[in-house]
């Protein structure tokens, strides 16, 4: 067999095997570390890197208007940015093959109600190729250390309360108060004058609730 022969044939083994183990990709699962990237903001074009949340708790899912279920989950997701708050959490919504005039109109959508989750682009599809993302919506939960804490792919019925227990789960690793618990009320204090809190018309202050508590509540309402 000549030289260029056997080159060539080594070269087509390498192609088989290439292809082979592509296709044989699964999505990182609990337990690995997440697949590091770095994308754009839709909103500000402000290059967003997954390591540098490390020290939060991140949502990372992979969107497109064009999938019902994503449109469900997502409001839900921008929910719990809002409770959970952007020093605690990040939630990076990755866009699934999704076309620029799409895209355009969620972005305008987004800055007119506020949205405070984070819209990343993907237009070469080399993020969801490092998740091996094959369909949507899928929903990774990523600790503080930036191993991955639970995988949640689909969206069907029980899937707010799969998640929210997924939440849970996820505080409760990261040593934060789980969705809907409340604190131990405070200790009762002392008052010289039981008459002192008649001039402002109200009464003492309720207990505070954990942050994030009213998750439970509001998700359930977002996803009736």
């Amino acid at each position: 067999m000549s030289r260029k022969l056997m080159l060539a044939c080594a070269a087509l083994a390498c192609g088989f095997a290439a292809n082979a183990v592509y296709a044989e990709r699964q999505p990182p699962g609990v337990g690995s570390v997440a697949p590091d990237f770095e994308a754009r903001d839709l909103l500000t074009n402000e290059k967003i890197r997954l390591s540098a949340q490390q020290g939060k708790l991140v949502f990372l899912t992979f969107w497109a208007t064009w999938c019902p279920p994503c449109r469900q989950e997502l409001p839900i997701l921008e929910n719990v940015q809002k409770k959970l708050g952007k020093p605690r959490a990040a939630v990076l919504a990755v866009s699934f093959q999704e076309r620029d005039e799409a895209l355009h109109e969620v972005k305008k959508m987004a800055k007119a109600t506020g949205w405070q989750l984070t819209l990343l682009r993907d237009p070469s599809g080399h993020i969801a190729e490092q998740y091996a993302i094959k369909a949507i919506p899928h929903l990774f939960i990523i600790g503080r250390d930036g191993k991955i804490l639970a995988v949640h792919s689909g969206y069907g019925e029980g899937s707010i309360d799969q998640l929210v227990g997924e939440i849970n789960a996820a505080l409760k690793t990261s040593n934060e108060p789980p969705v809907g618990e409340h604190p131990p009320p405070p200790p009762v204090r002392e008052r010289a004058d039981p008459m002192e809190e008649r001039g402002t018309g109200h009464g003492p202050s309720p207990a505070g609730t954990a942050p994030g508590a009213e998750v439970v509540v509001a998700l359930r309402a977002e996803g009736a």
